[in-house]
C-alpha cells in the first residue's frame, strides 16, 4: 500500500500541469470572512453575508446595483470551518480521511453552498488550516494521501466553487491539489496561499511552473505575492511592492494565475482616501479584488461604495492587454511618492499617482513616459470626468499625504 501511494506522489509531482480548470482569466473578484469576522464565523453569518452580496441596497448611475452586479460573485469561507481536536489523532479529519466540519456552526455545509448558488453566487472554502493546524502525519505517507484525495472529495461533494490553500499545515503541495481537483471535473478556483513563497517561474517546490504560457501553466489560478496585510497605509504599501518582480516581461502575473498583494482591507483603513488608493493600487496591477469589510454593515457600506463600485476602476483591473501594470516611478522603500501604469485595450493607458508622504505633494506626468504623444487627453477615474485635451504633460494638483489620483490617458485623434 505505502509503495504504491509514493508512486501516486512521484506520479503527480512530475506532471506539475496548470490547473486546467479555465478559472482566472481576468482577476478574481469576490468577498472573504477573514479581515472582517477573524474566526468568528458561522453558517448563519455566510447566509446573511450571501443575501447583502446580492441586494441592490446601493445604486449605480442611479440603477440599484448589487456587489454581484459589480463582478464581486464569490463568498469565500476562510478558517475555523472545523472541529479542532477531535479527529484522528487529534485532527480534524476522521481515520479515512474526511475533514469533520464543527456541525455547530455549520449544520448544513452543502445547503450553504446551494443557497449561494441560487442567488447567483459562486461559494469558496479554505483548506491546509492555521488554526489547529494538522502536522502530526509528516511520517504517514499513506494517510497523508488519504487525507487529500477526502479533503477534495468534500470539496466537490459540498459543491464549493473555489478553495484557498493556506501554508499552515502539511499539506502544501499545490500541484497534488489541482490534479486532484482536476480529477472531480469540477472546476474549482485555486488561491495559493503560500505568503509569497511559491511562486510562477520556480522549478521545483510546492507548484513548479514557467508561468508565462496564456493562460499561466500554474497549479493554481492566483498566487499571494506577500504576508499577510493589515490595516495599515504601511502594510498596504509594503505588500502592493512584491507584485513588482511579477511584472517583468513576459509578466508572471497573467490570465489564469495573478499576483495577489491579500484581501482588501477597504472599508478598515483609517480613512476614506486611503481606502480608496488602497483599491486603486489593487487594480492598476491586476490584483484579484477581494473584498473583507463588514458587508452586513450598510452605513459602512455606503460610505465607500463609490471605491468598490467605481465600474471604471473595475474595467481597468479587469482589462487585458498583455501587460498586468507596473510601478514606472518610485522604489519599494524610501519613495515620496510612486507612478504606475497600465496598458490598456484600445491603446489607452491606466495611471495611478500615490502620495507615500506625510505632506501634500504635486506631480507632473510626461506623456511620453507612458508612450504618448504630445497632445493626449486626461480622464479623471475617480470623478469619472473627463479633463480636456493636454500638450506634452499633466499636472496633478495637490494631492494630500496617502491619497492619489487616478487618470485614463487617450491619444488624440
Amino acid at each position: 500500500m505505502r509503495s504504491q501511494v509514493c508512486f501516486v506522489f512521484t506520479l503527480l509531482a512530475a506532471l506539475a500541469a496548470g490547473i486546467d480548470n479555465g478559472l482566472g482569466l481576468t482577476p478574481p473578484m469576490g468577498w472573504r470572512t477573514w479581515n472582517a469576522y477573524d474566526r468568528f464565523v458561522s453558517q448563519d453569518l455566510m447566509l446573511s453575508v450571501m443575501d447583502k452580496m446580492t441586494a441592490r441596497t446601493f445604486a449605480v448611475e442611479g440603477k440599484p446595483t448589487s456587489l454581484l452586479d459589480l463582478g464581486y460573485v464569490s463568498v469565500g469561507l476562510d478558517d475555523n470551518w472545523q472541529a479542532c481536536g477531535t479527529g484522528y489523532m487529534g485532527s480534524f479529519h476522521d481515520q479515512n480521511g474526511n475533514p469533520l466540519v464543527n456541525k455547530t456552526t455549520f449544520p448544513d455545509m452543502l445547503g450553504m453552498t446551494q443557497y449561494g448558488h441560487s442567488l447567483g453566487l459562486k461559494v469558496g472554502w479554505y483548506m491546509n488550516n492555521c488554526i489547529c493546524s494538522e502536522k502530526q502525519f509528516v511520517n504517514d505517507t499513506a494517510y497523508r494521501m488519504l487525507h487529500m484525495e477526502q479533503s477534495v472529495k468534500a470539496i466537490a461533494a459540498y459543491e464549493f466553487d473555489g478553495v484557498k490553500l493556506d501554508n499552515c499545515g502539511e499539506w502544501t503541495n499545490l500541484t497534488w491539489w489541482a490534479e486532484l481537483l482536476n480529477a472531480t471535473g469540477r472546476p474549482v478556483m485555486i488561491e495559493n496561499c503560500h505568503w509569497g513563497d511559491t511562486v510562477p517561474g520556480q522549478t521545483g517546490g510546492d507548484g513548479p511552473c514557467t508561468g508565462t504560457t496564456t493562460p499561466s501553466n500554474c497549479p493554481y489560478n492566483f498566487f499571494r505575492s506577500s504576508g499577510d496585510i493589515r490595516n495599515d497605509w504601511g502594510a498596504v504599501f509594503r505588500n502592493l511592492q512584491t507584485t513588482v518582480k511579477f511584472q517583468g516581461n513576459p509578466p508572471l502575473s497573467r490570465p489564469g494565475t495573478w499576483a495577489y498583494p491579500d484581501m482588501l482591507e477597504v472599508g478598515r483603513m483609517p480613512n476614506f482616501f486611503e481606502d480608496r488608493a488602497h483599491f486603486a493600487a489593487w487594480c492598476v496591477v491586476s490584483a484579484p479584488l477581494i473584498l473583507s469589510f463588514d458587508v452586513l454593515n450598510d452605513t459602512l457600506t455606503e460610505s465607500i461604495w463609490p471605491i468598490v463600485a467605481n465600474k471604471e476602476l473595475i474595467a481597468i483591473n479587469q482589462d487585458w492587454a498583455g501587460h498586468p501594470g507596473s510601478r514606472i516611478h518610485g522604489e519599494a522603500t524610501g519613495s515620496v511618492f510612486q507612478i504606475w501604469s497600465k496598458p490598456l485595450t484600445g491603446g489607452d493607458a491606466a495611471v495611478f499617482v500615490m502620495n507615500n508622504a506625510t505632506e501634500p505633494i504635486s506631480v507632473q506626468l510626461n506623456f511620453s513616459a507612458f508612450g504618448f504623444g504630445s497632445t493626449t487627453y486626461v480622464r479623471d477615474v475617480y470623478t469619472h470626468a473627463d479633463l480636456g485635451k493636454f500638450q506634452d504633460s499633466y499636472d496633478t494638483g495637490s494631492i494630500a499625504s496617502h491619497d492619489s489620483r487616478f487618470y485614463r490617458l487617450s491619444a488624440a485623434m
